[in-house]
């Protein structure tokens, strides 16, 4: 942040609160991006005046001038650029193949043999899917005698895939640990985790992530390796699939068949595979015919999302609308996008909003760093990453079989059941953490009506509503839960930032925090410049 021609700068925003020039305000276009994006689009942080240094940058201040600069971006190459150079009209051969895999497993091997360099011991989180599973594979065709393995269990077995992550710790004989996390650990540790993530959340994902790096500290690691990036620099979500299929539905968009298809991606979505015709057409055939446009894609989630705008208040709402009357706040599309490929457009967002601005950060280092604990992302190693943004889509996604060309590399290591099983989406139970026999009293006093009204932010009426049908037991869909966390947690940041900020958490006792508040109270501007 910049104050009386100063630039005070940290690596949390409680650093830069601790200066006492600095106070907090919520930018009201930030929540809207959080209920739409899962994040605020960078440079925006969740505070007014406050931004961040986006990924790939560096920031120069230099004789009262700031200066931020870009010098490392996603460029996949163009459409007709892969066509001429990858023969696309004919199938690959069995050399081109043989090469590309071979080329990926030996970067790859080389990203998982670098991030093992450390003067401590590493672990490996293990959620028995694809990607963890093929990086700990490696690690132990390494010649690593001894890995420790770590992983999250549910009670609640919708969530649970501790079935998988035993038999792999069986397979590859690693000393495995599990954190076994209920509804009331969820509900419980959720203001720590918005404490550390400092901005609000629209899922409960980052808490068991929480508990699971807090395990890692305590069994005395302060590395693990990390699976992230896969999903998105190989075509591993499910967001790609479900656009190639719409794609594919809108060269007939009249056809009574072609999107049936998408009853086949979400699985772990209710009642989606029992679901009527009519209304999978319906859901996800709005816009169908608008291929050309840029965040095709994306475009359906992220309208879905944008429901939960109905729970801010009228005046918030009229100070988003202010706001947008003196610029454009969405997300900003690189030069030559438009040359992409289909998939290639698609990665690009889910790489630069949700990947960097959600997964690696709320949902990852944010979390970790909570306890003392560093991810590695072999996957994000800039030369796998590189290769990946020049491999051919049919190498990342063929048919529907997602990350083609790692699922190759992985039947080498794997057994069958693992590098054939289709991906399941980390999730996290969400209303029935808050919602139970022992809900949180803090869940009581900031969804109560005179908080709610108190905030300004939301609509205390049809929060009520909300809470009402919670208490009821009654059924809630995906949007719902979105919308109970990130009212949540937007009340959390307010309270904890906002209305009653000090430099120390009040529910952590480490002594590295005493130290800095000490620090704080001496050298306030020291402190936030340099802690």
């Amino acid at each position: 942040t910049e104050n009386g021609g100063r630039l005070i700068f940290a690596s949390e925003i409680k650093s830069i609160l601790a200066a006492p020039e600095v106070s907090a305000e919520i930018d009201p276009v930030a929540i809207e991006q959080t209920f739409t994006y899962w994040s605020t689009l960078s440079p925006r942080t969740s505070f007014k005046g406050i931004k961040d240094v986006p990924p790939g940058h560096y920031l120069v201040a230099k004789n009262g001038n700031i200066n931020i600069t870009s010098y490392w971006e996603v460029q996949f190459e163009s459409e007709v650029e892969s066509m001429l150079s990858q023969s696309v009209s004919r199938p690959l051969s069995d050399t081109s193949l043989t090469r590309y895999k071979n080329e990926f497993h030996e970067l790859l091997k080389d990203a998982i043999n670098i991030r093992l360099r450390a003067d401590v011991p590493v672990g490996a989180y293990l959620s028995g899917g694809l990607d963890s599973s093929t990086i700990a594979a490696i690690v132990r065709k390494l010649g690593v005698s001894k890995l420790d393995t770590f992983s999250i269990a549910f009670h609640d077995e919708k969530f649970d895939e501790s079935k998988f992550q035993l038999e792999m710790a069986a397979y590859l004989g690693t000393d495995h640990h599990v954190v076994k996390t209920s509804h009331a650990d969820i509900g419980n540790t959720f203001p720590q985790v918005i404490w550390h993530t400092e901005t609000p959340l629209t899922r409960t994902s980052p808490i068991p992530m929480f508990l699971l790096s807090k395990l890692v500290h305590d069994k005395g690691f302060k590395v693990v390796l990390t699976g992230e990036g896969a999903d998105e620099f190989l075509g591993g979500y499910d967001i790609f699939k479900e656009a190639k299929i719409r794609r594919f539905w809108a060269k007939n968009p009249n056809s009574k068949w072609r999107h049936l298809l998408l009853k086949r991606l979400y699985p772990d979505i209710a009642n989606l595979g029992t679901t009527g015709s009519a209304y999978l057409a319906a859901f996800f055939g709005a816009g169908i015919k608008e291929t050309d446009s840029p965040d095709y894609s994306h475009a359906i989630r992220w309208r879905n999302d944008r429901r939960n705008l109905r729970f801010l208040s009228k005046d918030f709402s009229s100070q988003i609308a202010e706001q947008r009357k003196t610029g454009c706040f969405e997300h900003k599309y690189p030069e030559g996008f438009e040359r992409w490929g289909n998939l290639e457009k698609a990665q690009y967002l889910e790489i630069n909003i949700f990947l960097s601005q959600y997964l690696l950060s709320s949902q990852g280092d944010r979390v970790a760093m909570g306890n003392s604990v560093e991810g590695r992302c072999p996957f994000l190693d800039v030369r796998v990453m590189e290769f990946c943004d020049r491999l051919p889509s049919r190498l990342k996604m063929r048919g529907l079989i997602d990350k083609y060309i790692l699922r190759q590399v992985a039947s080498e290591y794997l057994p069958e059941e693992i590098w054939k099983r289709r991906k399941r989406p980390y999730r996290a139970p969400i209303h029935r953490s808050f919602f139970n026999d022992a809900t949180p009293e803090y869940v009581r006093e900031l969804l109560s009506e005179s908080s709610v009204t108190a905030s300004g932010i939301f609509n205390p009426i049809a929060v009520r509503q909300l809470v009402s049908k919670l208490e009821q037991g009654k059924a809630v869909g995906e949007t719902d839960d979105m919308a109970l966390v990130g009212i949540l947690s937007t009340l959390l940041v307010q309270q904890r930032f906002v209305s009653n900020f000090t430099p120390a958490s009040p529910l952590s006792g480490r002594d590295d925090v005493k130290v800095i508040n000490r620090c704080v109270r001496k050298q306030p501007a020291c402190a936030a410049s340099v802690c």
